[in-house]
């Protein structure tokens, strides 16, 4: 295996979302070395393929939901962790396997393909590489050779001072449409290398909804609290039903992504639900009830959510990649200062759900250090979201879950 001396000094911080085209940014001082370059070609996702990805984002929102509005993007958050993979080996690399529930080679693939299925459509998704240009990093060329070809991610050299949180900041907001403005506010001297990729959603509902079924309402928060909110009011084909939920599913413009809202049973919190729920089972909520349709309630909301993702996923098992004496990212590459391990993992997020459509973005960072057919007729039921509620944004032609959200009022 070759390696390359970039003259870069220690560590990693990765900012994610999804693969990515190679176009630049005029704007940037940072130099780009993959100016030109292509992403390689991907293999197309069959229907299904996405719903490996259910367990991992539930497990990802029950860490992270509460009392608050929460929102996180397993997509972006995959995309992120396969970067990471491309140079992780051993019990490292095999505990982040655990993690998503897939291997490395298979995240890749599918994240791959999906950049590819993705196109020219209401999501758009970008990785990129940042190489501190001053110290002593040597980077495998495998690693280099799989995020930038495989994952399609750009690759810059930078000083990794503020013109460099400038550049970050600037290719996020581009990249997320201007939804995250800021992803950075500093970049720490341990910091070498930036596993950068952003994510962002822009769809028209298919049906939007019609000025005069959108009215003032008031909404429950779980300690029985109320607030006043603006209610948007349609008729869907597609009603959910289990046994702790009910919901619906309302389209984007073209059907290949859809909306999802699950609505808890009385009595039953939202926290609940999510405990009840395993992958398989949420899959099978969200397929609709034959002959059922929904008249649905759905608030006008915007929410901007942010986390650190280290404890949640230690949580689910992946701890050596956070521990300075147990990490191997060795087929990333190695520093003057020691190996590389995983420092932290920064998560944000922008949901803003209006009568036109859907807006949402989502952006992370991993930092390592160095050291219905006619027949009978159509049953309407109510599903009004006017108390804490689960939500999806899902592709339906693989069945993957881009965005999964509580909403607590």
């Amino acid at each position: 295996m070759s390696r390359r001396m970039l003259g870069i000094a220690a560590s990693a911080l990765v900012a994610v979302s999804l693969l990515a085209g190679c176009s630049g940014s005029s704007s940037l001082t940072a130099t780009e070395l993959t100016a030109g370059a292509r992403p390689a070609g991907a293999a197309s996702l069959e229907v299904g393929e996405g719903t490996d990805t259910y367990d991992f984002a539930l497990d990802l929102l029950r860490e992270n939901a509460g009392e608050k509005n929460a929102l996180v993007s397993p997509l972006s958050v995959l995309s992120a962790l396969a970067l990471a993979e491309s140079g992780a080996d051993g019990e490292t690399l095999a505990q982040m396997e655990r993690a998503t529930g897939m291997s490395a080679d298979e995240l890749a693939d599918l994240l791959q393909a999906y950049g590819a299925l993705a196109g020219d459509g209401p999501l758009e998704t970008a990785n990129s590489v940042w190489l501190r240009d001053t110290g002593g990093l040597t980077v495998e060329d495998d690693f280099l050779a799989t995020c930038g070809g495989r994952l399609g991610a750009q690759v810059f050299s930078a000083p990794f001072d503020d013109s460099t949180v400038a550049d970050v900041n600037t290719w996020v907001s581009e990249k997320t449409n201007d939804m995250i403005p800021e992803m950075l506010n500093q970049i720490s001297d341990d910091a070498q290398v930036l596993l950068v990729n952003a994510l962002a959603f822009e769809g028209g509902w298919e049906d939007p909804f019609d000025s005069a079924l959108v009215s003032p309402d008031t909404f429950t928060c779980e300690d029985g609290t109320e607030r006043d909110v603006t209610m948007m009011h349609s008729a869907e084909d597609g009603y959910l039903e289990g046994e702790l939920a009910t919901g619906f599913v309302k389209p984007y413009e073209g059907y290949d992504y859809a909306f999802v809202g699950l609505l808890p049973a009385e009595g039953v919190s939202v926290n609940e639900l999510l405990a009840s729920l395993e992958g398989d089972a949420l899959e099978e909520l969200l397929t609709p009830v034959a002959g059922a349709a929904a008249e649905i309630g759905l608030p006008r909301f915007t929410v901007g959510y942010e986390a650190e993702l280290t404890d949640a996923l230690r949580s689910l098992g992946m701890t050596d990649a956070f521990d300075a004496t147990h990490a191997d990212f060795s087929r990333m590459g190695i520093t003057e200062q020691g190996p590389l391990y995983v420092g932290g993992v920064l998560h944000k997020t922008f949901i803003d759900v209006n009568e036109e459509g859907t807006r949402a973005a989502a952006a992370t960072t991993v930092t390592m250090d160095g050291a219905a057919a006619p027949g009978d007729p159509v049953v309407y039921h109510e599903v009004i979201l006017d108390r804490p509620f689960v939500y999806l944004i899902v592709d339906l032609r693989c069945d993957l879950p881009v965005f999964v959200g509580t909403y607590m009022g």
